[in-house]
């Protein structure tokens, strides 16, 4: 895993960061599941490693511009798509309590 910078540590945790990346997950996973595909096959169709497409529907990985052409251009949406407000928020990253 890349290190992240420690000056650059609050952007990563800022309430934007963390909505676009729950977005993008939310919507990525949204469109796989109503294609009935598999990660691995998501995967292969956006020309990326399984292990990456995962990181990207769990919301624990910064993508570059290059990443999200690849989904937008894999999934066939425009990239507005990917980042549009989610219908169903995404799965909450493991090993966090849940709130009750």
């Amino acid at each position: 895993m890349r290190h992240r910078r420690p000056e650059r540590a609050s952007q990563y945790q800022s309430a934007t960061f963390r909505d676009l990346q729950g977005r993008l997950a939310a919507n990525v996973r949204a469109l796989r599941e109503q294609r009935h595909w598999t990660q691995e096959e998501a995967a292969h169709r956006t020309k990326m490693a399984t292990q990456l497409f995962q990181r990207i529907e769990a919301a624990t990985v910064n993508l570059t511009f290059a990443t999200l052409a690849r989904l937008a251009h894999g999934f066939g949406e425009d990239v507005l798509q990917l980042l549009a407000p989610a219908r169903h928020p995404a799965r909450r990253p493991r090993g966090r309590p849940r709130a009750t």
